[in-house]
């Protein structure tokens, strides 16, 4: 992001001016006159993935200082320190078990036809020998979970992120992101699930991912600017997941690096 701070302050001080008569010993004073403008701060957003900035900042501050102060992180803390490791994992293979048929439909559609057999076998194997999900038999065997959305789907056909935006209660996202993610909620066993099902398995998926993210507050905490680095964060994620880690380096890349520098000097 570049931000640009113009500032302009102008003082101008006039100097007392004193004359002096000699008749009569009387003084005659002129006074001082001092004129002052007010200093002016305009700050300008100029980042193209970011045209809503200044919402999204506004939203940043409303997550990060009070939901997430006094609700989510308490919650997460809780969470992780009091729940056997077990329980957690198993926990969370039970949801992450659901979305593997979206999954495998997905990687499908990418044309990533050993993934695909890898989340159909994962699915099978899991929510039968695995106790529907809770352990992850599949990985013993040697099958890694690698779990695609259709947001992926249309990135990895050259579907822009679109602009980056920071949702209420919710968090990040790029537009691509709120335009295709319902399309997984169409495949069994999500498209069975009623709405306050889905919202249970929303909300024990992003628990778990905040409590994981623990390690990780004193980094947002201690950063200049902490919207800007989540910011940078999520966007290089969403990059890593579209390309399976090999991210290609653009020349806009190396030009943000550049400006974000400069800024530092």
């Amino acid at each position: 992001m570049k931000c640009k701070r113009i500032t302009l302050s102008l003082f101008i001080f006039g100097l007392p001016l004193w004359s002096h008569a000699a008749q009569q010993n009387e003084q005659v004073a002129k006074e001082s006159t001092t004129t002052e403008t007010t200093t002016e701060t305009v700050v300008v957003y100029d980042d193209p993935r970011d045209p809503f900035e200044g919402f999204n900042r506004a939203m940043w501050d409303f997550n990060y200082l009070y939901l997430d102060r006094y609700l989510y992180r308490p919650v997460a803390h809780t969470y992780n320190d009091y729940l056997p490791q077990t329980v957690k994992t198993g926990v969370n293979n039970f949801v992450l078990n659901f979305d593997e048929p979206s999954s495998m439909v997905n990687n499908a559609l990418q044309g990533k036809w050993g993934w695909a057999v890898n989340a159909g076998g994962r699915f099978t194997i899991n929510t039968t020998i695995g106790l529907l999900g809770i352990v992850d038999v599949a990985y013993m065997m040697g099958l890694e979970r690698k779990q695609d959305e259709f947001n992926e789907v249309l990135g990895y056909y050259g579907v822009p992120n679109g602009p980056y935006f920071m949702a209420p209660f919710l968090g990040p996202y790029v537009t691509r992101e709120i335009a295709s993610d319902w399309v997984d909620g169409l495949y069994f066993p999500l498209s069975e699930f009623t709405f306050w099902q889905s919202m249970v398995k929303w909300g024990l998926k992003n628990l778990h991912k905040r409590s994981a993210a623990i390690d990780q507050e004193r980094l947002v905490d201690n950063a200049l600017d902490p919207y800007t680095f989540v910011k940078e964060a999520y966007l290089q994620h969403v990059d890593y997941k579209v390309y399976d880690g090999d991210v290609p380096v653009t020349q806009d890349d190396d030009e943000l690096l550049d400006d974000y520098m400069k800024e530092l000097e």
